[in-house]
């Protein structure tokens, strides 16, 4: 068993479930030169990733070494299973099961990708993809070569299974068309090869593209978290009043739960972006409720604001709101963002950080 870095503890709790198989800690992150090696020692590979370019090097991996892949993912109430590279024959080799390139040829566009931690999901929705994925893989291990063979009528030919947990018929299976002629990997002309990998001259970054993150914010609006840190660690004090400053934490209140900056308050970006008046400071209209006090008091009316959300998406989106609403008192007081949200302050200032 294959547990990525930072699952140690998960590994743990594996062992506790089933004390048989062996679990292994690979402590490092896959990429195109260490995915070979990794993968030599296993006889079926499951794919539980939830990024395109993750699954492609997967995939890939799997075809030039042979081996059959499980992939199954799962979003918001749906979920997909498909079992790959079944059976397992070398690149050129028609008989052999489809693989992720052959099924998809080419990548979603990169701003379409939603990740599980960012669109959600429903419990009950991975056990069941995890279930059915646990089934293939034990079908896919105890498969005898005379199962595997294509001619055989009653071989269990690939096929993309989905589930869909509101649909009226939640199952669905669809057959997949063998090995493409033209795959990148899994055909005669194939280019994607073992030396390619390791060189790393396929790139899947490139290839999947990457969607960059709104810039709704000139630079000037905006501090990195190193810069933010000294004001975090030297405002030690007793309560959030006598702070030089004000941050602001835009994540839902689950997440703000999970872990939070010492002293940020809470004030979720729906409930931000859904405040449809606009104030100005000639204006004797009420400040929202939903803003402390504090914030919006005169004897605090220059005390910067800083924003910070999980990825340092809507924290921009809450200071263009914010200088809306006219907080900023025509520009007398800086509101801003800390650049990359909790994911940068984890990697730039605290590794310690949790990662959800």
């Amino acid at each position: 068993f294959f547990c990525l870095a930072g699952l140690k503890a998960d590994c743990f709790f594996f062992s506790r479930l089933n004390p048989h198989p062996k679990y292994v800690a690979h402590r490092e992150r896959l990429t195109p030169q260490n995915a070979p090696e990794i993968f030599k020692d296993y006889d079926v590979i499951l794919d539980c990733t939830d990024n395109p370019a993750t699954r492609y090097l997967i995939s890939d991996t799997a075809v030039l070494l042979r081996k059959p892949l499980v992939s199954a993912s799962a979003l918001r109430t749906d979920g997909q299973l498909m079992v790959l590279n079944n059976p397992p024959k070398p690149p050129g080799d028609t008989t052999g099961g489809p693989c992720y390139r052959c099924v998809f040829p080419k990548p979603p566009p990169a701003d379409s990708v939603v990740s599980c931690a960012d669109g959600g999901i429903l419990g009950p929705v991975v056990g069941i993809m995890g279930v059915l994925q646990a089934l293939e893989t034990i079908k896919v291990i105890t498969m005898t070569a005379g199962d595997s063979n294509p001619s055989d009528a009653s071989a269990d030919r690939p096929s993309l299974h989905i589930f869909s947990a509101y649909s009226t018929s939640p199952f669905r299976t669809i057959r997949l068309r063998p090995r493409r002629a033209n795959c990148a990997v899994c055909s005669a002309q194939a280019t994607v090869t073992l030396d390619s990998l390791r060189s790393g001259s396929t790139d899947y970054i490139q290839f999947c593209g990457s969607a960059n993150p709104p810039q709704l914010l000139s630079p000037d609006e905006r501090i990195s978290p190193a810069e933010y840190q000294p004001l975090h660690y030297g405002s030690k004090l007793p309560s959030e009043h006598d702070l030089p400053y004000t941050l602001i934490d835009v994540r839902d209140k689950v997440q703000f739960d999970i872990c939070n900056l010492e002293n940020s308050i809470n004030i979720p970006i729906s409930t931000i972006l859904n405040e449809t008046k606009k104030r100005d400071d000639a204006s004797n209209e009420e400040w929202p409720s939903w803003l402390p006090p504090d914030v919006t008091s005169a004897e605090n009316s220059k005390k910067p604001i800083y924003v910070v959300c999980r990825l340092g998406n809507d924290s921009q989106l809450a200071v263009r709101k914010l200088k809306e609403l006219g907080l900023d008192r025509n520009g007398e007081r800086f509101i801003g963002d800390i650049r990359g949200g909790l994911k940068a302050w984890k990697e730039e200032v605290d590794p310690d950080w949790p990662e959800y």
